[in-house]
This record gives C-alpha cells, sequence and structure tokens, in this order.
C-alpha cells in the first residue's frame, strides 16, 4: 500500500481512504456480535446473558492487555511521516513481543478463575454454568487475539487499513460458519449450544492471527519484519512503547473495569434487564462504528503530519474528522429514535427484554453527537502521542460520573435499567466538553514520542 500524500488538498481523501476499511471492517466484527446473539438467542435469555457476559468480559481482559502496546501505533506513524522505516519496524517487532509475552502470561490465570469472574461479576449461577466453559475457551487462545490487536493497530499506523479490513472479512466467514456447525450440530459436528460459540471464535482468532502475521513478514506491506528484529529484545524501543502506552493502559483499564461494574449494576436488576442491556449494546455500537473509523483515521493522519513537523494539518485532520464523524453518529441517532423496536426485534427477544431494551436504544440516541466528539479528538491526541489526556479524561467521567450515576439513578431512585443508561449518557456529554477543551489548549503538540 503505497504511503499517504499529507496536503492539505488530499485530506478529506486521506481521511476516506484510511476510514472506510476501518468501518467495512467493525462493520464485518458487528455482524458476528449480531449473528452470535441471534444464534444463541434460539437458546433462551440466559444463554443470551451468558455469551453477553463471558463476552465483555474476554474484550476487557484482551483490551487492557493490548493497550500496553498502544504506543506502538503512535510511533510507527510518526517514523512513518518522517520516512524512517527502519525504525518503525524495530518499535511493531518489540510491540508483537509484548503482546506473546502478555497473552503467555495471563491466559492460564483466566482460565482458572472464569468461574470466580463470573460470581465476581453477580451473575446468576445458571448464567454463570452457561458462561464459564465459553470465557475458558477463549481465554486459551488469547494471545492470538493479542496479535490480531497489535498487528492491526500497526498496519494502520503505517496507514494500511485494508489489510486488517481483509483479514477481518476472511476471520468473519470461518467464525459465523463454525459458530452454525458447533452451536446447533450440523452434520457430523457435536451440538455445544454457548461453548460452540467460544470454539468458533477460538479457530477465528487463531486464522487471523497466522494471516496478518504471514502479511507483516511478506514484505509487501509497508512494515516488513523479520525474524532476526522479532527474536530479539531492544530495551529502548519497549521502554518507548511503555512510556507512550502506560496512560493508555490505566486508561483501557479504567474505560473496562467501569464498563463491568456498569454491567454488574445492570446484573443486579436481574437477567432479563441484563438480556436487555447485551442486545441494546450490540445496537448501538452499529453506530462506534464511523465514530470509531474515523478516530483511527485521524490518530493515523496526526501521527504522521506531527513525523513530518506540520502541525497546521495535523489541526485540519482533527476538525475535519470531527465534521464527518458527527454527521455520521448523528444519522444513526435519528434511526435509534425512529426504529427501537424493529431493531431490537432482530434479536428474537421476549416482550420483556424488548421493552427494556427499546428504553434503553432510545436513550443511546441522546449521547451520539457527544460520542462522536469524544472518539475523534481522544484518537486524535492519541495518535499525537497525549495518551494521558484521554486517561485523565477517563478517571474522572468513571469515577465521577459514569458509575455514580448509574447507580444513582438505575438502583437507588428505582428508574431501572432506563436509569442507569441516562446516566451512561450525562457521563459521555461530559466527557466530549473535556476532552474538546484539552484539544484546544494545545498540549498535544508538542509531545516527543
Amino acid at each position: 500500500m503505497p504511503l499517504l500524500e499529507l496536503t492539505e488538498k488530499n485530506l478529506n481523501k486521506n481521511i476516506l481512504r484510511l476510514c472506510i476499511p476501518v468501518a467495512i471492517e467493525n462493520l464485518l466484527h458487528m455482524s458476528v456480535f449480531i449473528s452470535d446473539t441471534i444464534m444463541v438467542g434460539r437458546l433462551g435469555t440466559d444463554a443470551i446473558a451468558a455469551a453477553g457476559l463471558a463476552g465483555s468480559l474476554f474484550f476487557f481482559i484482551s483490551l487492557v492487555t493490548t493497550s500496553l502496546s498502544y504506543g506502538a501505533s503512535s510511533i510507527v506513524a510518526r517514523h512513518i511521516g518522517a520516512k524512517e522505516k527502519d525504525h518503525a519496524q524495530l518499535v511493531a517487532s518489540q510491540a508483537l513481543l509484548i503482546a506473546l509475552f502478555m497473552g503467555v502470561l495471563i491466559s492460564p490465570f483466566l482460565i482458572y478463575f472464569a468461574r470466580t469472574i463470573f460470581i465476581l461479576m453477580s451473575a446468576e449461577p445458571k448464567v454463570a454454568d452457561i458462561g464459564e466453559r465459553y470465557f475458558q475457551i477463549v481465554s486459551g487462545f488469547l494471545v492470538f487475539r493479542l496479535i490480531i490487536f497489535v498487528s492491526s493497530d500497526i498496519l494502520r499506523g503505517a496507514g494500511d487499513t485494508k489489510t486488517p479490513m481483509k483479514v477481518t472479512f476472511i476471520v468473519n466467514c470461518f467464525n459465523i460458519l463454525f459458530n452454525w456447525l458447533l452451536i446447533f450440530g450440523i452434520g457430523p459436528f457435536p451440538m455445544l449450544g454457548v461453548a460452540g460459540v467460544g470454539w468458533a471464535t477460538a479457530i477465528s482468532f487463531a486464522t487471523g492471527a497466522g494471516l496478518l502475521l504471514s502479511r507483516l513478514f511478506s514484505g509487501k506491506c509497508i512494515v516488513h519484519l523479520q525474524y532476526n528484529t522479532i527474536k530479539k529484545l531492544h530495551v529502548a524501543s519497549i521502554r518507548r512503547i511503555i512510556h507512550i502506552s502506560f496512560p493508555a493502559t490505566i486508561d483501557a483499564l479504567l474505560t473496562q473495569i467501569g464498563f463491568l461494574f456498569f454491567t454488574k449494576i445492570v446484573a443486579i436488576l436481574g437477567t432479563v434487564p441484563l438480556a436487555a442491556h447485551q442486545i441494546a449494546i450490540r445496537i448501538e455500537s452499529m453506530s462506534f462504528m464511523p465514530g470509531f473509523a474515523i478516530a483511527v483515521s485521524t490518530a493515523t493522519l496526526v501521527g504522521q503530519s506531527l513525523g513530518t513537523n506540520n502541525v497546521p494539518l495535523a489541526l485540519k485532520s482533527m476538525k475535519r474528522s470531527c465534521l464527518f464523524s458527527v454527521c455520521f453518529m448523528c444519522f444513526f441517532a435519528i434511526i435509534f429514535i425512529v426504529f427501537p423496536s424493529q431493531m431490537a426485534k432482530m434479536f428474537n427477544p421476549t416482550p420483556d427484554v424488548l421493552s427494556l431494551a427499546v428504553v434503553c436504544i432510545m436513550i443511546a440516541a441522546i449521547e451520539q453527537p457527544a460520542l462522536a466528539i469524544y472518539m475523534v479528538f481522544s484518537g486524535g491526541l492519541r495518535g499525537a502521542g497525549d495518551t494521558l489526556s484521554p486517561m485523565l479524561i477517563t478517571i474522572a467521567g468513571t469515577l465521577c460520573l459514569h458509575l455514580p450515576f448509574a447507580y444513582l439513578f438505575g438502583i437507588k431512585l428505582g428508574w431501572g435499567l432506563g436509569g442507569v443508561w441516562l446516566g451512561a449518557a450525562i457521563d459521555w456529554i461530559c466527557r466530549a466538553i473535556a476532552i474538546f477543551i484539552l484539544y484546544k489548549r494545545g498540549r498535544w503538540k508538542t509531545i516527543i514520542v
């Protein structure tokens, strides 16, 4: 894939060139989440709750561990912008070593303590019984998931968003196929129920990791890894990665802990609200596709622009990207307001689950503009290497707004699941205001990576 032409004239073209493959990739991921939930929905409410909770737990673990190499994407983008490919390749190889180490270290603990984790999340006994095996299976393949995350981030930092998209398409085909075969026991395959989702996910992880590694080592992409760099520790590069990544790790850790406690608050309300919550989360996550995609493109453009010392272009990249993101996510907000029931019915919910899911989807519409602003500007700041500012906002938002308001409205005031979601919406609005203020202050322009 050719290098980006970093000019203001090409700004719209570069944003679309980078974000469209990421949006398609997210759409592919979403198709798997939706197909998982639809297939599992035929097994009952307990199965939906178990699969959703197990999936959330595993996503939390994989995202937090992978965040240790977040700095790699920012550093790679800077080096590519400065035409320093050798330095970019060295950083990429060390990021992969970090992923391998974390995966091998953490997997055994997750497998052994799977049941305990479900109990701590206030899951009802039947839900814990169903979800435990799923969680153990995917935890055994954690290292492959981390390789996928890190390899994709490396390629995106270099401006290659097409390769992760293509690999995701292949991986998702495997996932959906084996879901169908293993959940319901088609032909010679055993009927494994929710555990079948776990095995299908594990197979897709291994496939994706193999494809991305083969691409990185092939010499056909911007970042070309070699075995003599991947097998050696380069302490200075690891130190650079961790220096930038540490605030992002705390950010991801608090975000996911906040999400888990948010889910725990929902679980206190019972299995029906938990199932409705999982359905609403999956529907709202469709709106994240354009926002996340544009945030990724913003991080790459800002990082590479600063690599060429072009601060004005980095500023324009963030402003233009924010405009794109707000327009796209407001479109989803309108859909959520007009068609909440029709969207929730795709998951075959019972009437009581449906009514709660509709309320959550409509509340989700309120927070879309704020989410768009926060995602783009935090992505831009991280692309510049300023991972500290988003971390501080996450700490304040999670501890002072997100969880307290969710608990106050949902549990103490008795507003139920709708109150929990309203608390989250207030938090995102405040975060959007805070990230915009930090963007205007401009500390990110002088960050050294």
